[in-house]
């Protein structure tokens, strides 16, 4: 066999070595796709901490809607979701009744704040705060004098038994003052976590009497956001 033979065959050899080579770095290049995935989550996760935490409130309107507006306009400047039907941000879906609407709204809200008004109106606000308790929502309440003020007055007609745990049908005319009450059974239900006289685990109501007292309050419990979603996120992760 001829040198320039068995030199053209050592090259043809060393050819294949580097094309192998090369292939084989090429595979390898292709191998970090699982990256992407990874990086797929950690952006889901960012996305839902930026939703914005839902308030809803929940009161009657007669006699009571600028305060009630005004509220609404304070928390949604803190940076809320302001879920209320007078405000417009509460609309029955098509062929649903807007106490299921309501209700509905109760159980997809992160906090409830409840405003007790001396006029019970149709009685949505008070299934509103019945469900509320029911699901052990995160709620606040305030309350106007004027119904903490007759609670105290009243109670002695209200309820009967030696701890005074049984409601009476006791019920009043309807006045400028307060039209129904059960306004003070809406308080009631507020204050007091299970009704049981002897075993009671009261929930805090701060009263008010003008708008000033209630502004001062929603600053104080809203204002800071950050304090209010550690709260809501220790809230999520109790066993």
């Amino acid at each position: 066999m001829s040198k320039a033979v068995t030199k053209t065959k050592k090259k043809a050899v060393a050819k294949k070595a580097v094309t192998k080579k090369v292939a084989a770095k090429k595979v390898v290049k292709k191998a970090p796709a699982p990256k992407k995935v990874a990086v797929k989550k950690v952006a889901i996760k960012k996305a839902a901490r930026k939703k914005r935490i839902t308030v809803m409130v929940a009161s009657t309107v007669y006699n009571n809607r600028d305060l009630l507006l005004q509220v609404c306009g304070m928390l949604n400047t803190y940076g809320y979701d302001v879920v209320n039907s007078e405000y417009g941000t509460l609309h029955p879906p098509l062929g649903q009744n807007n106490t299921a609407a309501c209700i509905a709204a109760v159980n997809d809200c992160d906090i409830f704040f409840g405003l007790i008004n001396p006029f019970y109106s149709t009685g949505i606000t008070h299934l509103e705060f019945q469900e509320a308790i029911r699901i052990n929502k995160p709620r606040r309440y305030m309350a106007h004098s004027f119904v903490t003020f007759s609670r105290k007055l009243l109670e002695q007609f209200m309820y009967t038994g030696v701890r005074k745990k049984r409601r009476t049908p006791f019920v009043i005319q309807r006045t400028s003052v307060m039209d129904d009450i059960r306004v003070i059974d809406m308080y009631n239900d507020a204050v007091q976590q299970n009704l049981d006289y002897a075993d009671r685990k009261y929930h805090w109501v701060q009263e008010f009497f003008r708008y000033d007292d209630v502004f001062r309050h929603v600053q104080t419990l809203f204002a800071d956001y950050k304090r209010v979603e550690s709260e809501l996120d220790n809230l999520n992760n109790l066993p």
